[in-house]
């Protein structure tokens, strides 16, 4: 619960200071305050990092797993780690079918043991071209 209502909100106020007096107003300092403040937004979402989807897969009937990494890592960061993005992809696909393979011991149903066949199966080969791409980088 915020301890002001919005109305009274420092940066609410700013905001409406800055289209009154400003963009609708003659103020250029407050066109400036505006530029500022609405503009911040605008200046993340271009030059910010954005989350990345590594895999997605269809787990049942209209569901899915998306497997997104918030804070993507830097090249370099990457580089020194010895990870890349094949990597993560088989490690997600490899927990999705480890989650399938759980269930189809809780519920030995003939359905959820061929989806956790399947998703072992994508696993599997998610594993091998990560591997394939592994080799050729060191070669």
């Amino acid at each position: 619960m915020p301890l002001l209502p919005r109305a009274l909100r420092p940066s609410v106020i700013i905001r409406r200071k800055a289209i009154w007096s400003g963009l609708l107003g003659p103020s250029r300092m407050w066109k400036v305050v505006g530029i500022v403040v609405f503009g911040q937004g605008s200046i993340k979402k271009f030059f910010g990092k954005t989350p990345e989807t590594i895999s997605t897969q269809k787990i049942g009937a209209n569901s899915f797993v998306n497997v997104i990494n918030a804070k993507p890592m830097t090249k370099k960061q990457q580089k020194a780690a010895g990870i890349t993005k094949a990597d993560i992809k088989a490690q997600a696909s490899a927990d999705v079918a480890a989650s399938w393979a759980r269930k189809a011991a809780d519920k030995p149903k003939r359905k959820v043991v061929k989806r956790a066949h399947k998703t072992a199966m994508m696993a599997a080969a998610d594993r091998r071209a990560a591997n394939k791409k592994a080799v050729k980088r060191a070669s």
